[in-house]
């Protein structure tokens, strides 16, 4: 390893900090979503028996509820968020590998140069 490798690998550490802020909010409003989508999705099935319950039981409130396309729409759209969270926490993830790795890397290559 010489002078101009360790160059490199500077250089790609920094790429990757620089990509980690970018993805920093993403990573933030992710983190939120994964946190109360199990509360968003009862509240979503609550939204739909509520209007049944007046006719039956709560267990024929919440079938005709999910039976309803309106919140079968709503729910997808909370399971593509969720799943669009997964990816940027996920990603998020990879980059800290990396950043790991090139700071190993870094260090290892300083010393080596230094023998």
């Amino acid at each position: 390893m010489d002078a101009h490798d360790l160059l490199e690998i500077e250089r790609r550490l920094v790429a990757t900090v620089e990509d980690m802020h970018k993805l920093a909010s993403a990573v933030a409003m992710s983190r939120q979503v994964k946190e109360f989508v199990g509360d968003q999705r009862k509240n979503l099935l609550a939204k739909y028996a509520a209007a049944h319950l007046r006719d039956g039981s709560a267990a024929a409130a919440e079938m005709l509820a999910r039976a309803n396309p309106e919140y079968q729409a709503e729910l997808a759209t909370l399971a593509d968020q969720y799943r669009i969270a997964e990816k940027h926490i996920a990603k998020w993830d990879a980059l800290h590998c990396q950043l790991d790795a090139f700071r190993s890397s870094l260090s290892l290559g300083k010393e080596q140069i230094k023998l």
